[in-house]
């Protein structure tokens, strides 16, 4: 009794605890407030179109033999015939892999940084311009831009609508 009382304690503390982690997460979840006929076609349908990858899988899988192995004994025997030297190359092709997936968990993931505001400072002195004329731009509904030959803006003139 005082186990099945430690027990129902432990998952409900889990439950909480998954709750409280969960509820920020960018995935939606609101299975819990479907119905039960929604919830059983969710998980009819999903069964469904496993089944169905797994069923496009079946061509490949009867080329390549894979399925013989419960059939025909004889292949078991020849995998089984591999020589030492084949093993060990084997074996150690597996365990680098493996080493460089560890690997790669360790190397920094790239964090997008933000790129500081600019302000109207800023803009004035990149363009060599007033920051009167940039304002003024800005306030009008529609403004020409002068460029000069080689495409740098050289004045803004707001226009009265």
């Amino acid at each position: 009794m005082v186990n099945a009382r430690a027990g129902l304690a432990l998952i409900v503390a889990y439950t909480l605890w998954r709750r409280k982690t969960m509820s920020n997460s960018l995935i939606i979840n609101i299975r819990q407030q479907l119905h039960w006929y929604q919830r059983f076609f969710s998980d009819s349908s999903t069964a469904l179109m496993w089944g169905m990858w797994l069923y496009l899988w079946r061509p490949l899988v009867v080329i390549t033999g894979a399925h013989a192995f419960s059939k025909q004994p004889f292949l078991v025997h020849f995998v089984t015939k591999i020589s030492p030297m084949t093993m060990g190359y084997i074996i150690v092709s597996v365990m680098c892999g493996a080493l460089a997936l560890l690997l790669w968990t360790l190397l920094p993931a790239r964090r997008i940084t933000p790129s500081p505001q600019k302000d109207l400072a800023d803009y004035a002195a990149h363009f060599q311009l007033p920051e009167q004329e940039i304002t003024a731009g800005r306030a009008a509904n529609i403004c020409t831009v002068h460029h000069d030959a080689y495409g740098r803006v050289i004045g803004i003139q707001p226009q009265q609508a």
